[in-house]
C-alpha cells in the first residue's frame, strides 16, 4: 500500500483548516437594538383585540443632530409614530400616549422579549443552527426569508418541553437593530405579529 506524501497531507489539512474558519466567517451574530442612527422604520402591527384582528402603523425615525452635546458627544433626534383607527368610546388617556396604551400592547415584548436578547447575542445566525436557551426554549434557524427588500434569518423558538410547540418566530437581518418580522403564539395561534413595511437610511 502506497504511503500519502507528506505535501499532500499538508495540503490538505491546510483547505479543512481554511473550510473551518471559511464556515466561522459565514455565520452571523445579532445585537439587538443597536442604532446606526439616520434611519427609519416602518412597521404594520396586528394585535387580536376581543378575537378581533386590529392593524396599527408603527414609525421609528432616529436622527442625528448636527449640534453635539455639552460634553461633544453625538445627539440624536428620535421620533414614534403610531397610527390606528379607535372607535369613539376608546378615546381616553391610553389614547394621548400612543396607541399601544389604547389596545394594551407591549411594543418591546411584541418586537423581542428582552430575556432573550442576550441569546441571539451569542448565537450564530446560519439555517441549521440549533441553540438551547437554559429551560427557556429551543431556538432553530429553519430558513431565509425576504421582508421589505430586506433578507433575514428565520429563526423559532419552541418550548423546552414540546420542542414542537412554537412560542415565537423573527426574521432577523443582522445588519438591522430590530427584527424584520416578530410573531408572538399562543395557545389558539399568533397573539400579535409586527413587520416591517419599510426601513430607508438616511
Amino acid at each position: 500500500m502506497k504511503s500519502i506524501p507528506k505535501n499532500f497531507l499538508l495540503i490538505i489539512l491546510i483547505g479543512l483548516f481554511l473550510f473551518g474558519v471559511g464556515q466561522l466567517g459565514w455565520a452571523q451574530k445579532w445585537q439587538p437594538y443597536q442604532f446606526k442612527g439616520n434611519e427609519r422604520f416602518e412597521y404594520k402591527i396586528i394585535w387580536n383585540e376581543n378575537e378581533e384582528p386590529v392593524e396599527i402603523t408603527y414609525i421609528l425615525d432616529i436622527k442625528i443632530d448636527p449640534e453635539k452635546s455639552q460634553k461633544g458627544e453625538e445627539v440624536y433626534e428620535v421620533s414614534y409614530t403610531t397610527k390606528g383607527t379607535l372607535t369613539k368610546d376608546k378615546l381616553g388617556q391610553e389614547t394621548a400616549f400612543g396607541l399601544g396604551g389604547a389596545y394594551g400592547i407591549s411594543l418591546n415584548m411584541l418586537v423581542i422579549n428582552p430575556a432573550y436578547g442576550f441569546f441571539f447575542s451569542q448565537m450564530d445566525l446560519k439555517v441549521g443552527e440549533k441553540m438551547s436557551f437554559f429551560g427557556a426554549g429551543i431556538i432553530k434557524v429553519t430558513a431565509m426569508e425576504e421582508i421589505a427588500g430586506r433578507s433575514g434569518f428565520v429563526c423559532q423558538l419552541f418550548s423546552p418541553e414540546e420542542e414542537d410547540k412554537i412560542l415565537a418566530e423573527w426574521v432577523i437581518d443582522p445588519e438591522l437593530a430590530l427584527p424584520l418580522r416578530s410573531k408572538t403564539y399562543g395557545e389558539e395561534g399568533i397573539e400579535g405579529e409586527i413587520e416591517l413595511l419599510n426601513y430607508t437610511q438616511y
